[in-house]
């Protein structure tokens, strides 16, 4: 068997050409020999527990075999000795929709493990900003990449534009309707939902939308509990921060009286210190009652505890963004602060994002499904690794290594009803794998020592991760 720092003349058939494609755009995928991964660990993650010692052979995109046994004759070998491998990572709540994605947004997910994605804003309602992308482009690029001549995530659900009409709209049922229809013939997945949506509207739409076959998803409108959302349907809750608004015993004036998702200083005050977790105990219950899964993204509440943080705002990772971006998301941050500077102001909204970490602990004690999403392209929500930031989040909320990673895998290909072909390292299933330098299940943060993606029948090293990175350091560095 070769060492591990000299099998990369090995796998000349399985590698991208030397130095690699533009960034985001590779060569037609070719199958490779039959790779075998020897002496490697395999973390079960359905289980939470580590099969040692194992070869894992793969054919082409596909998982072949998993055995303690010698490799197969023939086989290009990857020595995988005291490494740890996981299937690829999901980010179940992602924002693409820019023309620049393929080249500067889709290489960072792949860099950092990250090999499939839900976006959640995907069509267009009107005609699309200059650099924004519509439906159409979207179904182009899942093509592309499950093609191999793309090198991004594989793009596994798509969203509608986001149903959130003005305040003084006047729906009626036959519109309503017609919207779902539309969207339905948009050809995505889901139908996102947002804060101003009317009790009315919102049970027309979920009415058509189950005639339509149609998943719905997003925030809670603002009119409606989320117990109520959750009897309707609804396939998915995003964000913690939409159960504090039914925690806490001013929870039905607000919702009768508030006009935004963003509640005022002094409503968010009696969010955190009036908490009544009785409350949010009943909601829980009702959740896993109807089967209805949540997906926190407590990175994007992170953002807002940590705004005034200069450690925080001065992360190293900007050199990722392209300027515009990073000058909007610092702008963002200005703005929360500017709502309250004062210490007492920055410790409440520090307790809101505390509050939702808890909130996540206790429903996921309770039996509620839970997924990984980050809100990635949100505020200092870094595409890729901040995937490995929200594991984090979830294992401070409470979840054990397993069950955080669970979420990012197993739990998020159940959600999809993809299983069958994702999310663990199993015979028959695609080949989206992650090799690790030490076990995750010890440490979460050890998901981020990443040695070797696998992904669609490619190999890509860690040197050909590390330039992926650095050609998109390199196109932002010339972005205007």
């Amino acid at each position: 068997m070769q060492p591990h720092n000299a099998r990369i003349a090995l796998l000349a058939l399985a590698l991208l050409p030397a130095g690699g494609p533009p960034a985001g755009v590779c060569a037609q995928a070719v199958e490779p020999a039959r790779l075998a991964i020897t002496g490697v660990n395999v973390v079960d993650v359905s289980a939470g527990t580590v099969l040692a010692n194992r070869t894992v052979v793969l054919d082409g995109s596909r998982v072949r075999s998993i055995d303690a046994g010698a490799p197969p004759a023939g086989a290009t070998l990857i020595n995988g000795t005291g490494r740890f491998l996981i299937p690829g990572l999901w980010d179940m709540h992602v924002h693409l929709r820019d023309a620049r994605a393929p080249d500067l947004l889709m290489p960072q997910f792949i860099a950092h493990g990250v090999t499939g994605v839900r976006d959640m804003a995907s069509d267009c309602d009107g005609a699309p900003a200059a650099t924004a992308v519509c439906a159409i482009q979207m179904r182009e690029w899942q093509t592309q990449i499950e093609a191999g001549g793309m090198l991004g995530p594989r793009i596994l659900a798509l969203s509608s534009f986001v149903v959130n009409p003005p305040w003084d709209f006047q729906a009626t049922e036959e519109r309503i309707r017609q919207v779902v229809q539309r969207i339905r013939a948009q050809g995505v997945d889901l139908i996102k939902i947002y804060y101003r949506l009317s009790p009315e509207a919102f049970g027309w739409l979920m009415d058509e939308a189950t005639k339509q076959g149609l998943d719905v998803g997003g925030h809670i409108p603002i009119r409606i509990t989320a117990t109520d959302v959750s009897n309707a349907g609804l396939r998915s809750l995003e964000h913690a921060r939409d159960f504090l608004f039914d925690c806490f015993p001013g929870s039905t004036e607000f919702r009768r009286t508030a006009r935004s998702q963003n509640p005022p200083m002094d409503v968010m005050r009696a969010m955190v210190e009036q908490h009544d977790v009785a409350q949010c105990d009943a909601v829980f219950r009702t959740f896993v009652r109807n089967g209805t899964w949540y997906v926190p993204t407590h990175v994007t509440r992170r953002m807002d505890a940590f705004a005034d943080d200069s450690t925080f705002r001065n992360d190293p990772r900007s050199k990722y963004i392209p300027k515009p971006m990073w000058q909007a998301w610092n702008a963002d941050a200005d703005r929360m602060v500017a709502l309250d500077p004062s210490p007492d102001g920055r410790r409440i909204v520090r307790g809101f994002y505390e509050k939702g970490l808890a909130i996540t602990g206790r429903a996921h004690a309770a039996g509620m499904n839970i997924v990984l999403g980050t809100d990635a392209g949100d505020s200092f929500v870094f595409p890729g690794s901040s995937v490995h930031d929200e594991l984090g989040e979830l294992v401070k909320a409470g979840l054990t290594p397993a069950q955080a990673l669970a979420a990012a895998t197993i739990r998020a290909a159940e959600f999809l009803r993809v299983e069958a072909d994702y999310g663990s390292i199993t015979p028959g299933k695609r080949a989206d794998l992650v090799l690790l330098d030490a076990n995750p299940l010890e440490d979460i943060a050890n998901t981020r020592r990443i040695d070797t993606v696998f992904f669609n029948g490619r190999v890509l090293t860690r040197v050909e991760l590390d330039a992926m990175l650095r050609r998109v350091e390199q196109q932002v560095a010339g972005v205007k």
